[in-house]
């Protein structure tokens, strides 16, 4: 197995990060290995007299991270075990923002079950610049058809927060890691999720946006 044009995951997503670390930019961190991911590979490898190819195995591996463990590179998420459902259970719609407040609220239940606190919600266009997110978040006022909720969380209690987030809402663990969207019906509606941990941004808490569509 290796890591090129095509693979997704969290494998993919490290390697992004390690590339852009090294000075090898390819233009975005999320999870999907393109032509521009590919040609920051292809750029390291020729810097480091490998052969150019674009395409992460065992010797491009342990240059960029110092191992030649396949975990590095097999294209299987770190984030993968156990079983998965693929629609949600006891999740609700309803609320504000468009209905997407209450399916949240399953979240908020199993974090405060684990004893984690709910670090953020909707925030206003002032909050929103201070801490440098954008207009087009979840978080953000503005966009009345939708809602996010972080979870302060790090290390392996947010791994499995954010599992047992994914798994309760049908969101494939593979997802985990990744930029990566899932569409959800509830009670007829149509809602896209977004689950974020151990991706730029999202070290130090488990984001689950919400938007209807």
């Amino acid at each position: 197995m290796a890591l090129q044009v095509n693979s997704r995951g969290s494998d993919v997503t490290r390697l992004q990060q390690a590339l852009q670390s090294k000075g090898f930019d390819p233009q975005g961190v999320d999870g999907a290995f393109g032509r521009n991911t590919r040609t920051a590979v292809m750029n390291f490898q020729r810097a480091q007299g490998l052969t150019v190819d674009g395409i992460v195995g065992g010797d491009t591996a342990e240059k960029l991270f110092g191992s030649r463990d396949r975990k590095y590179f097999d294209g299987v998420s770190d984030f993968e075990g156990g079983g998965t459902v693929t629609s949600p259970g006891n999740v609700t719609n309803g609320g504000g923002w468009g209905g997407t407040e209450r399916v949240a609220n399953a979240a908020k239940s199993i974090a405060q079950q684990m004893g984690i606190p709910v670090t953020s919600q909707k925030r206003n266009l002032a909050d929103t610049q201070r801490v440098g997110s954008s207009t087009s978040s979840d978080h953000y006022t503005g966009n009345t058809n939708a809602f996010a909720v972080d979870f302060g969380v790090s290390g392996s209690r947010g791994t499995e927060l954010a599992r047992r987030i994914a798994d309760q809402y049908g969101i494939p663990r593979s997802n985990i890691g990744t930029f990566n969207g899932h569409n959800v019906t509830i009670n007829g509606e149509r809602y896209r999720l977004q689950l974020l941990w151990q991706v730029s941004g999202h070290y130090d808490h488990v984001h689950l946006g919400i938007k209807k569509l």
